[in-house]
């Protein structure tokens, strides 16, 4: 059986008595599955599987053209899904666009009466409904790599590199295209499984503020915590992320706030 390519990665299943949770990670504006790479060889959250998934144009799947739309992105990542036992329990990850892409999933399986993660878990983004964060009409490259720059999480060395920004910025801005078009035209629908919103204390897209909002599209309980850290804080912050995705297996992300 040929494996599906929006899953490149798979780490060894855990050890114990139960099956691990299968967790899909998905990636931020112009990232890609190698984001997720540590977090798929890690044992640090032994109930847990991470799944990184590789959109198209980026990564291992460089050849291929870039996604125009949400709905195209969350085609493929359902065709993930429909490949997988109706009963095996998972969580939707994603962090920034990510998150945006885990929550419309979530819709569509809701809308199409399939299996719901155990919990969406959104990370680094402004709710569905929000202002987008970074719109791309007064940014040309010089403005965008400087905001890409002070987010923090892109080494310096990267986005002076030319060769890779080529290779960058097309993927970037296609990604922020997709999401800003999302963003100002998704309607949020209430969603019945729990979320759990996480922040970067310091994030200058998504900040403190943004994380409380989330709130406002489940019926089935929620958590918020603000972490220390930048934009990028999940991977400073890894051992309290993954934490709070292993509770809210364990609890359904209860009702804290």
């Amino acid at each position: 059986m040929t494996r599906n390519r929006w899953t490149p990665w798979d780490s060894a299943p855990a050890s114990g008595g139960t099956d691990p949770v299968r967790v899909y990670c998905l990636p931020h504006a112009g990232g890609s599955a190698g984001a997720y790479l540590a977090w798929a060889r890690s044992w640090q959250a032994p109930g847990l599987h991470f799944v990184p998934v590789e959109l198209p144009g980026r990564g291992t799947r460089m050849g291929e053209p870039l996604p125009t739309s949400m709905r195209e992105v969350v085609d493929g990542l359902l065709s993930v899904l429909q490949e997988r036992p109706a009963d095996e329990p998972f969580i939707l990850f994603g962090h920034s666009m990510g998150a945006q892409i885990a929550y419309e999933t979530t819709r569509r399986l809701v809308a199409e009466v399939r299996p719901l993660p155990r919990a969406l878990v959104v990370s680094g983004c402004r709710p569905p409904g929000s202002p987008a964060a970074l719109p791309l009409h007064d940014r040309d490259d010089e403005r965008l790599i400087k905001d890409i720059l002070e987010l923090g999480g892109t080494p310096a060395e990267i986005l002076e590199n030319r060769d890779l920004l080529a290779m960058l910025l097309p993927v970037l801005r296609a990604d922020l295209t997709l999401l800003n078009t999302y963003m100002d035209t998704v309607r949020p629908t209430v969603l019945p499984c729990p979320v759990v919103a996480l922040g970067g204390a310091e994030d200058l897209l998504s900040g403190a503020e943004w994380v409380g909002g989330w709130r406002a599209v489940t019926a089935g309980g929620f958590r918020q915590r603000v972490l220390p850290g930048d934009h990028f804080f999940l991977h400073s912050r890894v051992d309290e992320v993954m934490a709070e995705i292993s509770a809210a297996v364990t609890d359904h992300a209860g009702t804290a706030g």
